[in-house]
C-alpha cells in the first residue's frame, strides 16, 4: 500500500480530517490570504467535499488548482509540492527532531498562538524555525527551535532527554538565538511544553548538571499565555534593538542637542530603516530624558498620561532599561510628596476585546510594575480619550507633552505654561479620573484585581502563576542579548504580584 501523503498526516495530527472542520479552516485562511494578495479569486477559493476526499485518501499525488495553493501552504506550513508527496520522504530529518511528539508540539504552538508559525526543517543539517509575528508596533523575528522529550526524575525534577545527545549539543553550539522546547508526555494525548533558551542549555551542558546528558527544566517555564507573551515580546524587542545597535549608540549621544529645545520632533525619515523596536527605544529614551529635565525643580507629584493601549505597546515598560530607571527616579524624587504620582492609561473596551490573552497579561504586568514602584494607576475605557497626547501635568504650573507611541515621528515633545492649555489638560485629567474603572479597588492589590477583571484574567490563577514564575526566574527561559534590555523589573514585578492574596 502506498505511503500516505504529508497532507493526510498533518490533517490527522490537527484533527482536521473531517471535511466540515477542514472547510471552516480553509475558508478562514482563504479570506486572510486573499486580502493580503489582493486576490478575490483566492479569497473565494473553496475545496468541494469530493475533492477533499480525493486529497485525503492519501494516495492522490498531484497539484491542487492554483487559487487553493497559497491557502493550503499557509494552513499547513509546507509547499504544495511537499504536501502531496509521501510523508516519510518529506519528513526524513533525524528522529530526535521530527518524532511524533515534536511535530505535535509544533502544531499545538501554531494553533494556540496566531502570532507563531513553526517551520520544520526538511534536512538533518538545518534547524527548525519559530517565526514570531508582531501585531502592530513589533517587527517580528525568527528563532531556531528544537523539540526534545522532557521526563521527570525520581525527585520530580523535569529534565530534557534528547534521543541523540549530539543533536542537542549541535543545536545550542551556534551563536544564533535558539529555543529548546521540552515535550512532557502526560498520557491521554496530553503534553506539556517547556521553553529554555539555547544559551541557558549551553551553559547547563558545560556545567556539572550536563554530565549525565540531561538539562533541568523549571516547571514554571511551561508555555502558556503568560510565558508565551514574555517570550514573544522580549525576543522581538531584543532582536529589533540588536539590528541597529551601532546606530542607536551613535544617535543616542546626539540626543543631547535636542533636549534644551522647548519643542522638538524627529521625523522617521531622518533615521531610515530603523526597526519598530529601535525607533521605539530612541523615542522613549528621548522622551524620558526630556520629561525628567523639565521636572527637575518641581515639588508636587505630576499626573502622567500614557498612550500605550495594548500589551505589545506596553512591553517596553517591562524590558527597556532606561524606562525602568526613569520610573525609579521619579518614584525617588516624588516619593515624599503629599499626593502620590498618578499615571492614567486609556484602554478602550474594543481594544481589550481584540487583544489576545497573552497581550492582556503584558499590559497587566506593565501596570503592576508601576504600582510596585508606588505609582497609582487609573484606567479609562472610554474611546473618546484614546487620541490624547502623552503628557506630564504639574497642576497650575506646566504641562510636558511627549509622544513616541502611535506617532508619525520618532518622538514629538513640547512644554507649555500657557494657562488655557493647562486648564484643558487639567479638565481632561479630571474627566478621565472620574471614569476610572479601578477606583473601586483599595490599594495596589485592589486596583490590580479590578484591572484583572477588566482584562478577563482569572485572579487566583494569575497570582499563583506569577508566584511560580517569579520564584524560578525568567532568565533561563529567554536570555536577552542587547545591553539595552533588562529582566530585573519583570522578575521583581512577578514576585510582587505573586505575593498578593489570591483570595482578595
Amino acid at each position: 500500500m502506498p505511503r500516505p501523503t504529508l497532507f493526510r498526516v498533518l490533517l490527522q495530527q490537527r484533527h482536521w480530517d473531517d471535511w466540515a472542520v477542514f472547510d471552516t479552516r480553509f475558508q478562514e485562511t482563504a479570506r486572510q490570504v486573499g486580502a493580503e494578495l489582493g486576490s478575490a479569486a483566492v479569497s473565494s477559493a473553496t475545496v468541494p467535499q469530493r475533492t477533499f476526499a480525493r486529497w485525503f485518501s492519501g494516495t492522490w499525488f498531484g497539484s491542487p488548482q492554483r487559487h487553493a495553493v497559497p491557502v493550503l501552504e499557509r494552513m499547513l506550513g509546507f509547499s504544495c509540492a511537499e504536501l502531496f508527496l509521501p510523508a516519510p520522504d518529506v519528513l526524513h530529518a533525524s528522529a530526535a527532531v521530527h518524532e511524533r511528539p515534536g511535530v505535535d508540539a509544533s502544531v499545538r504552538i501554531g494553533e494556540r498562538w496566531a502570532t507563531s508559525r513553526l517551520f520544520l526543517s526538511l534536512t538533518e543539517s538545518a534547524a527548525d524555525a519559530w517565526e514570531l509575528c508582531g501585531r502592530g508596533s513589533l517587527d517580528g523575528t525568527t528563532v531556531a527551535v528544537q523539540f526534545h522529550p522532557a521526563v521527570r526524575d525520581r525527585s520530580g525534577r523535569l529534565r530534557l532527554h534528547p534521543a541523540e545527545e549530539d543533536v542537542l549539543h549541535g543545536f545550542v553550539r551556534p551563536a544564533r538565538r535558539g529555543v529548546v522546547v521540552g515535550v512532557e508526555e502526560r498520557g491521554n494525548g496530553e503534553s506539556g511544553l517547556y521553553a529554555v533558551d539555547a544559551a541557558a542549555v549551553r551553559r547547563s551542558l558545560a556545567g556539572a548538571s550536563g554530565k549525565d546528558g540531561a538539562v533541568v527544566v523549571p516547571g514554571a517555564h511551561e508555555l502558556d499565555d503568560l510565558t508565551y507573551g514574555i517570550l514573544w515580546s522580549l525576543v522581538q524587542l531584543d532582536d529589533g534593538l540588536l539590528a541597529h545597535d551601532r546606530a542607536l549608540d551613535e544617535e543616542h549621544r546626539a540626543l543631547e542637542a535636542y533636549l534644551p529645545l522647548e519643542r522638538s520632533a524627529l521625523s522617521r525619515g531622518a533615521l531610515p530603516g530603523l526597526t519598530g523596536a529601535a525607533a521605539g527605544w530612541m523615542g522613549s529614551a528621548f522622551c524620558a530624558r526630556y520629561i525628567g529635565r523639565r521636572l527637575e525643580r518641581v515639588s508636587a507629584a505630576p499626573v502622567f498620561w500614557t498612550r500605550e493601549q495594548t500589551g505589545e505597546e506596553s512591553a517596553p515598560w517591562l524590558f527597556f532599561a532606561h524606562k525602568v530607571d526613569y520610573l525609579t527616579e521619579l518614584g525617588a524624587r516624588f516619593g515624599g510628596a503629599p499626593d502620590p504620582i498618578v499615571r492614567v492609561f486609556v484602554v478602550p473596551e474594543e481594544q481589550v476585546r481584540r487583544s489576545p490573552r497573552y497581550e492582556r497579561l503584558l499590559l497587566f504586568l506593565a501596570v503592576a510594575l508601576m504600582e510596585r514602584l508606588g505609582i497609582t494607576v487609573r484606567v479609562v475605557v472610554d474611546e473618546g480619550f484614546a487620541g490624547v497626547d502623552g503628557f506630564a501635568l504639574v497642576l497650575g504650573e506646566r504641562v510636558v507633552v511627549a509622544n513616541w507611541v502611535r506617532t508619525e515621528e520618532v518622538w514629538a515633545a513640547r512644554t507649555t505654561t500657557e494657562r488655557r492649555e493647562l486648564a484643558a489638560y487639567r479638565d481632561t485629567v479630571g474627566e478621565a479620573t472620574a471614569l476610572d474603572t479601578l477606583k473601586q479597588g483599595e490599594g495596589p492589590a485592589g486596583r490590580l484585581r479590578a484591572l484583572a477583571g477588566l482584562l478577563g484574567l482569572e485572579w487566583g490563577w494569575l497570582v499563583g502563576r506569577c508566584r511560580d514564575l517569579g520564584s524560578s526566574g525568567v532568565t533561563g527561559m529567554v536570555v536577552p542579548r542587547s545591553r539595552l534590555i533588562t529582566l530585573s523589573a519583570l522578575e521583581d514585578t512577578l514576585v510582587f504580584v505573586g505575593a498578593l492574596d489570591p483570595a482578595r
